[in-house]
Parts: C-alpha cells; structure tokens; sequence
C-alpha cells in the first residue's frame, strides 16, 4: 500500500508475523512457568512435611515422658 505518487508510506503493509517464532517464545515461556510451579510445590511439600516430623518428634518424646511417671 505505499504510494509513490502522495509520498505516503505504510511501513506496515509487509509485516507478517513470525509464527515459529513466538510459538517458540510461547512454549519456552509455558515451560518455565510450569517449571518454576513444580519448584514451588515441592518446596512447600518439603517444608510441610519437616514441620509435621517436628511435630512427631515432640509428640512422642511428651509421650514417653508421660510414661515415664
């Protein structure tokens, strides 16, 4: 759409988008996404899980002291 007669120019009259490309970009960035989530998930389970063995610990040395009386 560039005329030469107005000297009007539309830069973007050619402009094609680069499929491959932002699929690639789309992709790269789900995966990190994903990624980072199971880091996450695990990191809390992890925590989670040293609080509740904390926990066990404590209740059953009570226990123990319990019986020991």
């Amino acid at each position: 759409m560039s005329s030469s007669k107005d000297g009007i120019t539309d830069y973007d009259a050619d402009f094609v988008y680069d499929y491959e490309t932002l699929r690639i970009g789309g992709l790269t960035f789900a995966g990190v996404v994903v990624f980072l989530s199971f880091v996450l998930l695990l990191e809390c389970g992890t925590r989670a899980g040293e609080t509740a063995g904390e926990h066990l610990l404590n209740q059953s040395s009570t226990e123990s002291r319990l019986a020991d009386r």
